[in-house]
Formats: C-alpha cells, structure tokens, sequence
C-alpha cells in the first residue's frame, strides 16, 4: 500500500485523481529540495478548499440553527473553523506523515497547527476538485461539523476576542491590545503572527491568514493560559 492509499484509507475517501491528493501535501518549502517535476505546491488549493469551507460551513449553520442571527453564527463558526481547530482534524488523520516539506522543517510540521490547517483546507479543495461539493459536504459534516453542537450547548457563543476582552477588563480593569507581530509568506498567502498585550506585557501570540484570524487565536490562546492557571470556570 503506498503512502497516498494508506491516507486514502484514513480520510475514507478514494480520489480519482491521486495526482490532486499529492498536490494538496506538498508544502512550499518542498520545492526547493526535490528531484521530482513539482510544478506547484498545494498554495491554490490551500485558497480554494478555504472557499468551500468557509461557504460550507456558512451554509451548514444557516440550515441548521434557523432561529440564531448573524452575530451568533458568526461566533460560532469562528470557533469551529479556526487553525487550531482544523489542526486538531489533521492530527488525527495524522496527516503530518504524509507532508511533503523540506528536510528541515519535517518534524515541526507535525506539531504546526498553521501547516496542518493549511493541509486541512488543501485536501478539502482537491477533494472539491476530484468529486464535486457533495463529497466536500460529507466530508466536512462527517470531519468537523460534529463539533458545532457543542459549540452550541456550550453556550459559549462570543468569539475570544469578545470573551478575552470582558474577562479582562474585569479582571485587570484594562481593555487587552493587538499588535502585528509579522508577516510571514507570499502576498497571495501571508501568515499573519499577532501578540496580545495587558498593560503592555505580552500575553499570548497567534497565527492565521489574517490579522483578524492571528489576533481570535492570540485571544485564545491567552484564553487557554488561564484556563491552565484555573483562572476561569
């Protein structure tokens, strides 16, 4: 069994085209180190699968919670398509085997939630690519929207930066502040690294495709800093 069926098999999907699975493991850094006739990394199929997530996804609450507006769906898929959360679903395919990335940064791919929710949304655009956006939905109910309901149950709607900020301001009678930390990658696909600040101490940094996604992960990531410290119920 090669390593694309033994993937295969995981993700309990058989591609027609194989070509489009390998595609969507190639990381950039890849490139520059092999022998092999690579024309491209998996960048466009990284932006396309993002499309159909963020479209899928929508349309997942849309139908499903009828009663909830705008701000609540909102919240909610932000925190089911999240990097950390797509990360977590790559992780369990163990998806950073199959990575296709330069020698230097193969074991830290495991552990990267920015590449392993790159390679998440690379796989979803070949697999919309190869089947069509019905296979792409099943795929995503069966993968990731199982978490929405206790999203839901949870009561926890607020996104983490609404939810950072009230715990905040309560608690240190400050209001937490944003800062670009870098930019990181191509214009066409930059990685945004932000920092969260309390009285102008760095509490927590994030990662996303954009400032706004950097600073929700920086929130919870300072979010999760004081669940450790059984600061918050």
């Amino acid at each position: 069994m090669t390593n694309l069926e033994l993937l295969e098999k995981r993700l309990g999907i058989k591609f027609k085209n194989p070509v489009l699975l390998k595609k969507a493991l190639i990381h950039r850094s890849y490139l520059n180190e092999t022998s092999e006739e690579v024309d491209e990394s998996n960048e466009r199929l990284e932006f396309l699968g993002d499309a159909v997530l963020q479209f899928l996804s929508s349309e997942f609450l849309y139908k499903n919670y009828p009663l909830l507006g705008e701000g609540d769906l909102t919240n909610i898929r932000s925190k089911v398509v999240n990097t950390e959360s797509l990360a977590y679903e790559s992780s369990r395919f163990e998806i950073g085997e199959f990575i296709l990335i330069s020698r230097g940064e193969k074991e830290t791919a495991k552990e990267s939630h920015s590449i392993l929710a790159n390679v998440f949304e690379a796989i979803l655009g070949a697999l919309y690519l190869d089947q069509g956006i019905e296979a792409s939905r099943s795929y995503l109910n069966a993968n990731l929207f199982y978490k929405v309901e206790d999203v839901v149950k949870s009561g926890s709607l607020k996104d983490s930066k609404s939810l950072y900020q009230e715990i905040a301001q309560e608690k240190y009678l400050v209001t937490p502040q944003y800062k670009i930390i870098t930019e990181e990658g191509p214009d066409h696909n930059k990685i945004f690294i932000s920092a969260v600040y309390i009285n102008n101490k760095e509490i927590a940094r994030g990662s996303g495709s954009s400032k706004r996604k950097s600073e929700q992960e920086a929130a919870q990531n300072a979010l999760n800093l004081l669940n450790e410290e059984g600061k918050v119920e």
